[in-house]
């Protein structure tokens, strides 16, 4: 098996999830006035920004990133790191957005292409996304506060099209291998044509909701309650409930049921005419939470025992940040469930950082070169021909 740092996620996946225990945290405890917080951690705007573009998109350079990348990998994470620091010093400073905008780049860089190469249109909309949430970056930075605000939700929407593309490239063939061990075998496993569908469902909401027209809000409305109920179709297709065995689906399973909550509470929110940001917290906290830490953990426990359930207790976690993500959705202004909400993620995420450790650990302690280290590269090649997401991940 080759070394473990030859996996970009070997390395920024621990950081990721260290950053999501400490920094996120602190910022809903900072901006509550129970510890003394940077500047940057005591506004919901700079709250959203470390959450969308430090934590959500070190852990997308961490899956997305070919392994072997080697130099340009860990100078990217140099960069990211310094962003984070830059940020937290002086968050509207000349350097924090140097440094945004060499990161946000660099990965675009480095990713994007692989994706546009692809041979399917579904497949490349990942460099696009990719590309997109880039700019929503740099936007950060450039534009008007009321502009921001408009970045932000487009980033996570933004970031929810990833996921649901993503999270589904993964699960579509576990679910399928799962049921038919089971003798229960499913005739519709990626739905390639609903995919397309709710991508471009999505697309098109995010484009109506930064128009100012009220008949763009009515159609953006539509559009993301119509690929709600397409994903949910697609998991009934999938016959989730036949997982309840699997821990590892049912972790990603559940962050796939926030990803259509979130578009439900956003569509409702924007159709009643109240600010979106509570609503988003279900995508954020809930689906993003969810889904990012069933990736990491299940991408690693492989790698290191190719067994994606060789620890199943650990995916109990996702209870945690489930819980989290109610308890912000229904906090509104009450600091004490707000404080309780951060402590559900802090406690998740270390878990996950010390279990992403030890399997590290595990994985040096691996030898030869067959078992998960060769299907893991050779779905890596495959993700540099097509574009698809590695399979082993």
């Amino acid at each position: 098996m080759k070394n473990p740092w030859y996996f970009p996620g070997s390395y920024w996946f621990p950081v990721a999830a260290l950053y999501a225990a400490i920094a996120l945290p602190w910022s809903v405890l900072g901006q509550l006035g129970l510890l003394p917080a940077p500047q940057a951690l005591q506004t919901g705007l700079d709250h959203a920004h470390e959450m969308i573009f430090g934590y959500a998109l070190a852990v997308v350079a961490g899956y997305t990133l070919v392994p072997g990348s080697g130099k340009k990998s860990f100078v990217l994470l140099g960069v990211w790191l310094a962003a984070r620091l830059a940020f937290l010093l002086a968050p509207l400073g000349s350097l924090a957005f140097v440094l945004d905008a060499l990161f946000v780049l660099g990965l675009a860089g480095l990713v994007t292409p692989i994706y546009l190469r692809a041979s399917k249109w579904s497949n490349r909309s990942v460099g696009l996304i990719i590309g997109a949430l880039a700019a929503a970056a740099l936007a950060f930075h450039a534009l008007p506060p009321l502009a921001v605000h408009q970045a932000v939700r487009a980033a996570v929407l933004l970031l929810s099209m990833l996921m649901f593309f993503m999270g589904g490239r993964i699960l579509a063939p576990a679910v399928a291998g799962h049921l038919r061990a089971k003798g229960a075998p499913i005739e519709h496993v990626v739905q390639p044509g609903l995919e397309v569908a709710v991508l471009a469902l999505l697309a098109a909401g995010i484009v109506c909701l930064l128009l100012p027209w009220p008949w763009a809000a009515r159609a953006g409305v539509v559009a993301l309650l119509t690929a709600a109920l397409l994903t949910l179709v697609r998991m009934v297709r999938w016959h989730f409930w036949l997982c309840h065995d699997k821990p590892d689906l049912v972790a990603l399973l559940a962050g796939y049921f926030w990803l259509i909550a979130g578009w439900v509470l956003v569509a409702w929110a924007v159709l009643a005419g109240h600010a979106v940001s509570t609503a988003l917290h279900a995508i954020t906290v809930g689906a993003l939470g969810t889904l990012t830490f069933g990736v990491m953990l299940r991408t690693q426990m492989f790698r290191a025992t190719s067994d994606t359930n060789h620890l199943p207790w650990a995916y109990a976690a996702v209870a945690l940040l489930t819980l989290a993500a109610l308890l912000r959705l229904g906090a509104s202004a009450n600091g004490a469930l707000l404080a309780l909400a951060a402590a559900c993620w802090a406690l998740a995420y270390a878990l996950l950082f010390t279990l992403l450790l030890w399997l590290i650990r595990r994985s040096f302690g691996s030898a030869g070169d067959s078992g998960p280290g060769r299907a893991v590269r050779a779905s890596y090649r495959r993700t540099r021909q097509d574009g698809q997401p590695p399979s082993g991940a």
